[in-house]
């Protein structure tokens, strides 16, 4: 690391004194101009992705980019030609991938043991007031942010790599538990993917949960096996039991992504959420917005 930026001038402070040999900046032009970074990580609010990893393209750095990845499908086509016309990497930081229920799920897909999948879900219920509160651009009237985009784009992301791509979006929504919320705080997309399997994401910001629970769930039923979370079973119906999946817990999903990028920037390949990849999984959020929006099924626009 060798060198951060904030335009909160006490919180680069306090960065720097926990680490005195990384640079400390409240300009970011100035910042790459000065260190000519190789990589730039940009965690800013959502409406700022698009400009801020144009800059960094432009200054002839690598990308790791923070989801969503941008807001519009005009955003992703234009960030698209940025990261084209630059030669560079944009990788967008889909973290959820690498929790141990989805390398679960991959890795029984992989392996064929669940069979033919008919039905995919995932659910993110959480309480987000304290989060937004602190952080109040997540519920900012004058950028809105849809649920299913900016937080449901991980369960999206999920079903997306584990089953294959989306062909179709009906959706519900409603905006009755976090009225504080500039727009509905809880949306449910079911989505029907290219192979025949039907699936279903849930997003609410307003569960009455206690602190620190909620967050995502995952469940897959095929022809030969189920999985619940970080369950599966396998076999003959009503034989036999639930068995634990043996995958190793989930570390620093950040560094593992920064190790990720590093690893296909060494090799010369493509990182597994790269730009197109993260414009199709905003592609399939939009479409479940704006299916529960107009009452009309949505096919996604394909990238």
């Amino acid at each position: 690391l060798c060198a951060v930026c904030d335009v909160d001038a006490d919180r680069v402070s306090l960065f720097l004194e926990e680490h005195p040999e990384v640079h400390g900046y409240a300009d970011y032009q100035t910042m790459l101009k000065a260190e000519s970074p190789d990589i730039v990580n940009i965690s800013t609010p959502d409406w700022m992705h698009l400009e801020h990893a144009q800059i960094a393209l432009q200054h002839g750095c690598h990308v790791l980019l923070e989801k969503p990845m941008v807001r519009t499908l005009a955003e992703a086509e234009a960030l698209i030609q940025a990261v084209e016309a630059s030669g560079k990497t944009l990788m967008v930081g889909q973290n959820y991938r690498r929790m141990p229920m989805a390398v679960l799920a991959k890795q029984l897909l992989t392996e064929g043991r669940l069979g033919t999948i008919f039905y995919a879900a995932t659910e993110t219920f959480q309480n987000k007031r304290h989060q937004f509160a602190r952080s109040p651009w997540y519920a900012s009237a004058e950028y809105p942010r849809a649920a299913l985009l900016g937080t449901g784009i991980h369960a999206v992301d999920l079903l997306r790599w584990l089953i294959g791509e989306v062909e179709e979006a009906f959706a519900y929504g409603n905006h009755r538990a976090y009225p504080e919320f500039p727009g509905d705080d809880f949306t449910m997309s079911l989505y029907r993917f290219t192979n025949g399997v039907g699936g279903w994401v849930g997003v609410a910001y307003g569960s009455v949960l206690p602190r620190g629970e909620g967050g995502l769930t995952l469940q897959l039923y095929g022809s030969e096996g189920s999985l619940q979370n970080d369950r599966f079973y396998v076999g003959e119906n009503g034989q036999g039991e639930w068995q634990q999946g043996n995958v190793p817990p989930m570390k620093n999903s950040f560094w593992q992504e920064v190790d990720h990028l590093i690893e296909c920037l060494k090799a010369g390949k493509s990182p597994a959420v790269n730009v197109y990849e993260g414009a199709r999984n905003v592609a399939a959020c939009l479409a479940g917005v704006e299916a529960a929006n107009t009452g009309v099924a949505v096919k996604p626009v394909r990238f």
